[in-house]
């Protein structure tokens, strides 16, 4: 088989398209096109499904893909060390993170990385949703919560703790000594598909699973924190986000005795990473940056 075509295909998911593909490998997209056309020829195996706006792979393309990226890393590897270039970080590194998420924490440390490496290109997309690394060709995800079983590669970053927050002016107007005094107060958060918020608070060895309405619900946590801030009620907010506000009297923590189960956040990539320097380098990073958050 020829190579060539691997490799072609393997940076055609990479980039996402045949248009970024092309312009990173600098040849005509028209040679891409003509590659995935050879490469399914000869396999007899449908690998891409393409449309005017956009690609997916097929299921025999997201193993075929998976497979050959990492010997397709290793041959990029091994090519910078035999011209010296092996510590030339350089090229282009895909992330995605929830919203918000790396406003906040991950600015430092991209700031750091594009100075300390000049030919480094990294391409963030903020999302809810999860991503199907493999298949969308994305190098690293940043997960928080719980993760199903994979044949991911994850690195534990942390933890966050919730904490019950609410402004000095709305504490004033309420009293809340009990999780289930929360039915009797206002209560916002992140939107879900039930139809009530759960508070679910451990003090000692008991547990109290509390359910409120929402009187505002939003799909980002920084909406939450500033809802929060100017009064309209009581929320569940991660410790750092709301540091600051809390050191300033802004926000009040309540229920201080009451504990929320500490959320892991991860660092989640295909195993075929493993041998990239470059990878290693803004994995590293990554993890270590963000660890003084969440430690």
């Amino acid at each position: 088989m020829d190579i060539q075509l691997i490799y072609y295909f393997v940076n055609i998911v990479k980039f996402g398209s045949f248009t970024k593909a092309a312009e990173a490998l600098k040849v005509p997209k028209s040679s891409l096109s003509k590659a995935v056309t050879k490469l399914e020829e000869n396999t007899g195996t449908k690998l891409l499904v393409r449309s005017t706006r956009k690609q997916s792979l097929t299921e025999a393309g997201r193993l075929f893909y998976e497979s050959c990226l990492g010997p397709v890393q290793n041959i990029e590897e091994a090519e910078k060390s035999l011209y010296g270039m092996d510590n030339d970080i350089s090229g282009t590194v895909k992330i995605t993170v929830p919203e918000d998420f790396e406003v906040f924490l991950l600015s430092s440390c991209i700031q750091s990385l594009c100075e300390q490496y000049p030919k480094l290109k990294i391409i963030i997309h903020s999302t809810n949703n999860k991503i199907d690394l493999i298949g969308e060709g994305y190098d690293f995800a940043i997960r928080i919560g719980p993760l199903e079983e994979s044949n991911l590669r994850v690195r534990n970053i942390g933890y966050i703790e919730p904490i019950t927050a609410v402004s000095k002016q709305y504490y004033d107007q309420i009293e809340v000594n009990h999780p289930s005094d929360l039915l009797n107060v206002r209560c916002l958060g992140l939107g879900s598909k039930s139809t009530n918020q759960v508070w679910r608070l451990t003090k000692d060895d008991v547990t109290e699973i509390v359910k409120t309405p929402l009187v505002v619900e939003t799909n980002q946590i920084t909406s939450v924190h500033k809802l929060t801030l100017s009064g309209v009620g009581v929320s569940a907010l991660p410790t750092f986000l709301c540091k600051d506000d809390l050191e300033t009297g802004r926000l009040i923590r309540i229920l201080k005795d009451w504990r929320y189960m500490d959320v892991p956040v991860s660092l989640v990539s295909p195993q075929s990473t493993i041998n990239s320097k470059r990878l290693k380098v803004v994995s590293d990073a990554i993890v270590t940056t963000l660890s003084h958050t969440f430690s």
